[in-house]
């Protein structure tokens, strides 16, 4: 009876010890995966790691981090739309490295939206007055706005015969 007894305590400390770590394993840190896959410049994991990290995270600044790099995973995968949105969030949740308003600035720019755009370098460039990105995103503004007002005589066709639907760099002998 007295080995039975043993065994039994034993058998439930087993069980005990077991349940605990299935618990603590279940608890994925989403956070540090998300910053592998955005090294390893995995972004669409990236951004559903980050998605899920998000969620999980306490502190305003921890999240307003995680927000900007949702934002970097969007721009880095040419999402201009996603990109903007989630600039705006991350500087509405009070992001505070500049950076965000300069590639918010480029997202709209690239959407063509100008008068935001030039808003938006405006903006970086009184935060950051000695970078010449803003300085630079303000001409740009200034004169996609004065082209797009004044076009020229120009006109550019797709040559259907010579292009094909792949990305074509230029023409050479063969």
């Amino acid at each position: 009876k007295a080995d039975m007894n043993i065994i039994s305590k034993l058998l439930v400390a087993f069980l005990v010890t077991i349940a605990f770590s299935v618990n603590v394993m279940a608890q994925k840190n989403f956070s540090v995966d998300a910053d592998v896959a955005f090294q390893n410049k995995q972004y669409f994991n990236a951004i559903e790691l980050y998605k899920k990290a998000y969620t999980k995270a306490k502190k305003k600044e921890e999240k307003a981090n995680i927000i900007f790099l949702i934002a970097e995973c969007y721009r880095l995968t040419g999402d201009t739309k996603q990109g903007e949105a989630w600039y705006v969030k991350a500087i509405k949740a009070n992001y505070t490295n500049p950076l965000a308003k300069l590639y918010l600035a480029d997202s709209k720019k690239a959407q063509e939206k100008y008068d935001e755009a030039l808003i938006e370098y405006t903006n970086f460039q009184t935060e950051v007055p000695g970078d010449i990105r803003g300085e630079n995103g303000v001409k740009s503004c200034e004169l996609a706005t004065k082209w797009k007002n004044a076009p020229t005589r120009y006109k550019v066709e797709n040559m259907i015969l010579i292009n094909s639907k792949d990305p074509d760099f230029c023409p050479t002998y063969a």
